[in-house]
C-alpha cells in the first residue's frame, strides 16, 4: 500500500472521526464491481458532494462508510476514472441487506463541442474508453438525481414495471405510437462529467427494435424516439415533484430543507410503479383537485381541496373498483345527502348532514331490506 493512500485513508478517517461526534448514524457497507467483467474495483472514490464525507474501496472493492442523520436524504456518489460514476441518495440504500455497486465502463462524447442540455433529449454519439465503436444514444442532462428518480417512475408507469440494476434499468416489447413493431430500450444514468455540480446527472437511452437497428441512428425513427421521450420528460416536470420530497411540518408541507411552504404539483408512486397520487398545494396546503389510487392500479379517492378542506363532491373506492362512498363537503364538513354502498354495489346507507351534522340516515341490509331509519332534531 503506497504511502499516499495511506495519507488518503487516514485523512477521510479523521474527517469522519470530527463529523460523527454526534447525533445518529447509519452504516454503509459494501462492495464495488465492475459490471462487464464483476471484478472488484479498488480505489473507488464514494462521497457525498459539498460535504467532508467519503471514503475508498479497498483491494477487494469492500467499503464502509459512516453517514450522521442529517445526512441520510443527500446525493451519494461512487466513483472511479475509467468507469461512469453511479449517482444516487443515501436513503435509496439499504444498508441492512448489503449494497452492491456495478460500476459501468465510462463514456464520453465523441464531440465535446457538442452541448448536453439540461432536460432537453438529443441523440448524441458516446464512445467507451474501452469498445472501438461507438453508439448513438438519446441523452440529457439534469440538475439533481430526484429528476431521474420521477423519470423512471413516469417511464415505470408508461412502459411497465422493470427492476433498478445499479445504474441502470431495461424495457422490452414495448410500444410507441408510430413506431410498428415493438422496441426495446436501455437507461443509464450517472454523473455529469460535462456539466459544472457533482449532482448534475447524465441519462442515456440506448433503443433498439426487434431487428437490433438503433432507432436513435436511423432517420426513419430519430425523431419519433426523441419526441416520444421527451415528451415523457416534459410531463415529468409538468406533474410537478415527487411526493417523498416533500415534508410535513405542523400541517404544512415543505420541500426537505427549504424554508418556505410548498406551492405546486406533486405525485407519488407505489415501488411497483403503478402511480399512488396526484395534486396539488398552494402555501403547503393541499388545494385543487386530488386523486389516490390503490396499488393494482385501481382509483382509490378523488375530490378537490380548498386550503387544506375538503371542498364539494368526493367518491371514494373499493379496491376492486366498485364505488364505496360519495359525499359531499363544505370546510372540511359533509353537508347533503351522502352515500354508503357493498361491494357489491347495493345502497348501504344514505346519509343528509348540514354543516357537518346528522340530520337523518337510512341503513340497509345486502338484500335491500331497511334496517334502520332515524331523524335527528338538532336546535
Amino acid at each position: 500500500m503506497n504511502i499516499g493512500r495511506l495519507f488518503l485513508i487516514f485523512s477521510l478517517l479523521f474527517v469522519s472521526i470530527l463529523s460523527f461526534s454526534q447525533g445518529k448514524k447509519v452504516v454503509l457497507k459494501g462492495k464495488i464491481v465492475s459490471a462487464s467483467r464483476n471484478d472488484a474495483i479498488q480505489n473507488a472514490s464514494v462521497y457525498l458532494p459539498k460535504t467532508q464525507l467519503g471514503t475508498i474501496s479497498g483491494e477487494d472493492g469492500k467499503f464502509i462508510l459512516e453517514i450522521p442523520e442529517d445526512n441520510q436524504k443527500d446525493t451519494i456518489i461512487f466513483s472511479l476514472i475509467g468507469y461512469k460514476p453511479f449517482i444516487t441518495t443515501v436513503n435509496q440504500l439499504n444498508p441492512k441487506s448489503g449494497i452492491f455497486v456495478e460500476l459501468e465502463d465510462s463514456l464520453f462524447l465523441l464531440n465535446e463541442v457538442v452541448a448536453i442540455c439540461f432536460d432537453n433529449i438529443d441523440a448524441l454519439k458516446w464512445k467507451s474508453k474501452k469498445e472501438s465503436q461507438s453508439k448513438t444514444m438519446l441523452s440529457f442532462a439534469t440538475r439533481k438525481i430526484d429528476n431521474v428518480s420521477n423519470y423512471i417512475n413516469l417511464l415505470k408507469e408508461q412502459h411497465g414495471y422493470t427492476k433498478l440494476k445499479g445504474n441502470s434499468l431495461k424495457w422490452k416489447n414495448v410500444i410507441i405510437p408510430d413506431i410498428k413493431n415493438k422496441v426495446d430500450y436501455h437507461v443509464s444514468f450517472f454523473r455529469c462529467p460535462y456539466c459544472p455540480e457533482d449532482e448534475n446527472v447524465v441519462v442515456t437511452i440506448e433503443i433498439y427494435d426487434n431487428k437490433k437497428v438503433n432507432l436513435a441512428e436511423d432517420l426513419r425513427y430519430k425523431k419519433i424516439v426523441i419526441r416520444h421521450f421527451q415528451n415523457l420528460l416534459d410531463k415529468t416536470f409538468a406533474q410537478g415533484i415527487d411526493h417523498n420530497q416533500l415534508e410535513k411540518r405542523g400541517e404544512i408541507m415543505y420541500l426537505k430543507k427549504a424554508t418556505e411552504p410548498y406551492t405546486g404539483k406533486c405525485y407519488g408512486y407505489f415501488d411497483n410503479g403503478q402511480k399512488g397520487l396526484r395534486g396539488e398545494y398552494t402555501n403547503g396546503l393541499r388545494d385543487g383537485y386530488w386523486e389516490f389510487w390503490y396499488s393494482n392500479g385501481n382509483k382509490k379517492v378523488e375530490g378537490s381541496y380548498n386550503q387544506g378542506l375538503k371542498s364539494g363532491d368526493w367518491t371514494y373506492w373499493y379496491s376492486d373498483g366498485i364505488v364505496r362512498m360519495k359525499a359531499t363537503y363544505i370546510d372540511d364538513q359533509m353537508d347533503g345527502m351522502n352515500m354508503w354502498y357493498y361491494e357489491s354495489g347495493k345502497k348501504k346507507k344514505e346519509a343528509l348532514y348540514k354543516d357537518g351534522v346528522y340530520l337523518q340516515k337510512t341503513e340497509w341490509d345486502e338484500n335491500g331490506k331497511i334496517i334502520d331509519a332515524t331523524n335527528y332534531i338538532h336546535n
